[in-house]
């Protein structure tokens, strides 16, 4: 416990000294009332994803870290921390938290770092279930799953140009959708690194088995995104609608997917 107060704290000054930290908390006067339900909708969402993988952690992770109080902190401390860096680390594939969001009050990009962070619990969630060795055998089945969500979305972005409409167009619609595939991209590659570790032959053997569908979601993404920005002459709140729809079948396929892999643990 003493661990995961240590790093909570250590993320805060970071975080604080961070420039994107800093044009959260303290943005000029103007812009405040427009950037504060953003900055709630990421704290909230990070709070959300934070307590579903200690819910993991206290329920289906490995028997000696779920019996030991410890453990558990220092793997809910690992989980805040690889957020952290995975919204941060999210900027070199196109959409800043600090430019989009803490700068610009963008809220199709705090859409989607929303979606990311779902996707990254969801990877964290898969790699904490199971027994296995110790913390290496979790952080190498979060770092496959997390390279594998980032690659996704790098092809996804190939395909449909996604990244132009929510950081540049600043499209809600776009950010709604882009939150759906890394929800629910994240669910199918948590599911696909759960279970009991083996080997790392045998992770990669597993992830190469069930991770399949993330291929048909990307198809199925590109081909609505270039469907709904082809079509001129929808209107942004039809657009949002049919973002809304669509992301919530995209996700409650992917998330059914999930439950049935993660069933096999």
């Amino acid at each position: 416990m003493i661990l995961f107060v240590f790093v909570l704290f250590a993320a805060a000054v970071f975080f604080i000294q961070h420039p994107s930290g800093r044009a959260v908390l303290f943005p000029p006067f103007a812009a405040h009332r427009s950037g504060r339900r953003l900055t709630w909708g990421l704290l909230i969402t990070f709070g959300v994803c934070l307590a579903a993988n200690l819910a993991v952690l206290l329920t289906i992770s490995s028997a000696d870290v779920r019996s030991d109080s410890d453990e558990v902190a220092f793997y809910l401390a690992i989980t805040a921390a690889w957020l952290v860096l995975s919204v941060l680390g999210f900027e070199y594939l196109g959409i800043s938290f600090r430019d989009d969001v803490a700068a610009r009050r963008n809220p199709a990009a705090a859409a989607a770092i929303c979606g990311l962070m779902a996707g990254e619990a969801f990877s964290l969630a898969g790699s904490h279930t199971g027994n296995g060795p110790g913390p290496e055998a979790v952080l190498a089945c979060a770092l496959i799953s997390s390279v594998a969500l980032f690659a996704s979305w790098t092809v996804f972005n190939s395909f449909s140009g996604i990244v132009d409409r929510v950081s540049v167009e600043r499209d809600l619609g776009a950010g709604i959708r882009g939150a759906g595939f890394l929800g629910g991209g994240g669910a199918i590659l948590g599911a696909s690194v759960a279970g009991d570790w083996i080997s790392l032959e045998g992770t990669l053997r597993d992830f190469a088995r069930f991770c399949w569908p993330i291929f048909l979601l990307i198809a199925a993404a590109a081909v609505v995104e270039r469907a709904i920005a082809a079509n001129r002459r929808l209107t942004q709140k039809v657009t949002n609608y049919l973002s809304l729809t669509y992301t919530g079948i995209a996700f409650s396929l992917s998330l059914l997917y999930a439950v049935r892999v993660w069933s096999r643990t």
